[in-house]
C-alpha cells in the first residue's frame, strides 16, 4: 500500500491518466509485473497515437504523423516531468495465488508425433488498483505543445494491457511528489520512473521500421517449420533513463487558536492563584444569570443527551498583573476574562457583559469590574523575541481528564498531551472508529506527531485539590500537576489557551516561558 502523500496547495499543468476500471495492467520484458505507468509508456503511446491516430496524415498510401505532433513529443524527451501525482495505490501483482488465461500462440508444437497447437499461461490478475488519477506534470509548458499532446492523449485507448483502458487529458494536476535533481543513479530515492531522452523518438521509429519492413520476406524465408515459436518485435531501451522523485512535504498546518474572543474586565484588586478557580466559577454563574434563559449550551456547558459538543465553550480565566504584562495588554492590569469560541458564541454572550459589575462568592466577599474591553485572543501573548524559543508553563496547575490508562504505560507527559489534544481535537484527525481507551491512544499520538513535547511534569502533592478542579468525572483521581511544554506547529505562538480537566474555570492556563535558543536546544526543543 502507498500512502497518499501530503500535498502542497499547488497545481501545475500536466498529463493526467484516469483509469475508468481504476486498475492499471502492464508488464515490462517478459513479462514481468509493472506496478505504475512510467512516463517512457506514456511516451509510447503517444507515439503510437501520433502515428495512426485522427490528426495522422495520408502520405503514399500509409498514415504518419504529423510535424506538430513530432515537435511536441520530441519536447517530452527534451523535458523530463518534474512533478507526479500519485494516488493511494494497491498492488495485486505478488500474491502467491495467480489466476490464469490460457493464450493460443497460433504455432503448432510436436508437429511429427501428435500435433498440438501451442497455448500458453498468463496471469490475468497482476495489476494496480488507483483510488485516483495518475499525473504527471511540468513547471511550464508551451500552449501549442499542450493543445497537440491534447490531441494526441484522446486518441490513446489504454496504457499498458489491451485490458487497461485509460482517459488520458492535459490539465491541473496535484502533484505528490517532485524530481530530485541531486539525486544519482544509484542514490535511494522514494520514486524512481522511466522517462525518455533525446532520440527516443527516432529510436521507436527505427523499432517499428525494422518490424515492418517495405520488402516482403522471399517465399523460402517465409516458410513454416515445425520448430516455429512468436517472435515479438524488438524492444529496446537505450534512449531512456531512470529519474528519482521524492514526495513533497505539506507545510504545516496552521491552528487556530480554540477561543479567538475575549471579553477583559479589569480588577482593582488582583486575585490570588489559589482563589483563581473560586472567582472564576463565581464569573460563570454570574454570566449565566444575566442571561437567564437566552444562555445556551455553549455558555452553561450543558448539552442534550446524544448532541455534538464542540472541543472547547465559554470559559473564564484569572489574569494577574504579572501575566499581563507578558501580553500586547499590560496596560489593562490585573482581570478577568471571559473567553468565547467564535463570533457566533459572542453574540450570545454580548448582551450580559454590561450587566456584570461586581462578582459576588460567599465567604470571600466581593470584587469590582472595571469597564470591559473586547479583544482578540489570536495575537494576545507578546512576540517571540529573537533568538528564543517559546514554550509553555501551566498555571496555577493541570488537572488530568481521565483515570490512568492500562492499554500503554501511561504517564503524565501522556496525560498533557491528551489535555491538548481535547482542546485541539476539531483540528486533528482521529479516526471515527477509534473508541475509549483506543481514542485516547490516538490523540496523544496526533499530538505528539504536531511535535508538541512535555518538558516537565510534577505532581503538586499535599493540597486541597478544590482549589484546582470545580467538578471531576466519577472516578476520575484529581491530581493537579505543575506542566512546561512545547508548541509544536499545534499550539499558536501568540494565542490564548487552557488545557486540562479545569481549562474552562480557572486552571491549566498556558503562560509563554521563552527560552533562548541554546537551552532550548539542549532540552531538544526545535526552533
Amino acid at each position: 500500500m502507498h500512502p497518499t502523500m501530503a500535498r502542497r496547495e499547488m497545481s501545475v499543468r500536466g498529463i493526467r491518466a484516469r483509469f475508468p476500471s481504476g486498475v492499471y495492467r502492464g508488464h515490462i520484458g517478459a513479462g514481468q509485473y509493472d506496478l505504475l505507468p512510467s512516463p517512457l509508456r506514456l511516451h509510447a503511446a503517444l507515439v503510437s497515437a501520433a502515428g495512426d491516430g485522427t490528426t495522422a496524415l495520408v502520405e503514399a498510401g500509409a498514415l504518419c504523423r504529423t510535424s506538430d505532433a513530432t515537435r511536441a513529443l520530441e519536447w517530452l524527451e527534451d523535458n523530463p516531468p518534474e512533478f507526479v501525482e500519485l494516488p493511494d495505490v494497491v498492488e495485486n501483482g505478488l500474491g502467491v495465488d495467480k489466476a490464469f488465461a490460457y493464450r493460443d500462440e497460433g504455432v503448432v508444437e510436436n508437429v511429427k508425433k501428435s500435433p498440438i497447437r501451442r497455448k500458453t499461461p498468463r496471469t490475468v490478475v497482476d495489476s494496480t488498483a488507483l483510488r485516483g488519477a495518475l499525473g504527471w506534470g511540468w513547471t511550464s509548458m508551451p500552449d501549442d505543445v499542450a493543445l497537440e499532446l491534447d490531441s494526441l492523449c484522446a486518441d490513446v485507448p489504454c496504457l499498458g494491457e489491451g485490458d487497461s483502458p485509460v482517459v488520458l487529458e492535459v490539465g491541473e494536476i496535484a502533484p505528490t511528489h517532485r524530481r530530485n535533481h541531486a539525486a544519482g543513479p544509484f542514490d535511494p530515492v522514494a520514486l524512481k520512473l522511466s522517462v525518455p531522452r533525446g532520440g527516443r523518438l527516432q529510436e521507436l521509429d527505427d523499432l517499428y521500421r525494422r518490424a515492418n519492413p517495405v520488402k516482403a520476406p522471399t517465399q523460402s524465408a517465409d516458410r513454416w517449420t515445425g520448430s516455429e515459436l512468436p517472435t515479438p518485435p524488438a524492444i529496446s531501451h537505450h534512449r531512456a533513463v531512470e529519474l528519482g522523485y521524492e514526495p513533497i512535504i505539506a507545510s504545516p498546518p496552521v491552528s487556530s487558536a480554540p477561543w479567538s474572543e475575549m471579553i477583559f474586565f479589569p480588577l482593582t484588586t488582583e486575585i490570588p492563584p489559589e482563589e483563581c478557580l473560586g472567582w472564576s466559577v463565581a464569573m460563570h454563574r454570574a454570566l449565566v444569570a444575566a442571561l437567564g434563559d437566552d444562555a445556551t449550551p455553549v455558555v452553561t456547558g450543558r448539552y442534550q443527551a446524544g448532541a455534538v459538543q464542540p472541543a472547547n465553550r465559554v470559559a473564564v480565566q484569572v489574569l494577574s498583573r504579572e501575566v499581563m504584562d507578558q501580553t500586547n495588554h499590560p496596560q489593562l492590569g490585573a482581570g478577568i476574562a471571559i473567553l468565547i469560541p467564535g463570533a457566533e458564541a459572542l453574540d450570545g454572550v454580548l448582551p450580559a457583559v454590561t450587566a456584570l459589575r461586581r462578582l459576588y462568592r460567599g465567604g470571600a466577599g466581593a470584587v469590582s469590574l472595571g469597564q470591559p474591553v473586547h479583544l482578540s485572543t489570536m495575537d494576545f501573548w507578546k512576540p517571540v523575541e529573537p533568538g528564543h524559543v517559546r514554550t509553555w508553563a501551566a498555571l496555577p496547575a493541570v488537572v488530568p481528564e481521565t483515570r490512568r490508562q492500562k492499554s500503554r504505560d501511561w504517564s503524565l507527559a501522556d496525560s498533557a498531551l491528551l489535555s491538548v489534544g481535547f482542546v485541539f481535537r476539531d483540528q486533528l484527525s482521529i479516526a471515527p472508529a477509534h473508541r475509549g481507551a483506543d481514542r485516547y491512544a490516538a490523540i496523544v499520538d496526533a499530538v505528539a506527531a504536531r511535535s508538541v513535547k512535555p518538558l516537565n511534569t510534577s505532581l503538586i502533592a499535599g493540597v486541597d485539590v478544590g482549589k484546582y478542579v470545580h467538578k471531576a468525572p466519577r472516578g476520575v483521581v484529581v491530581q493537579p500537576y505543575r506542566l512546561s511544554i512545547t508548541s509544536g506547529d499545534l499550539i499558536p505562538p501568540q494565542s490564548l489557551v487552557a488545557i486540562g480537566q479545569s481549562r474552562h474555570l480557572g486552571g491549566g492556563l498556558l503562560v509563554p516561558l521563552d527560552l533562548p535558543a541554546a537551552i532550548a536546544s539542549a532540552w531538544g526543543v526545535k526552533e
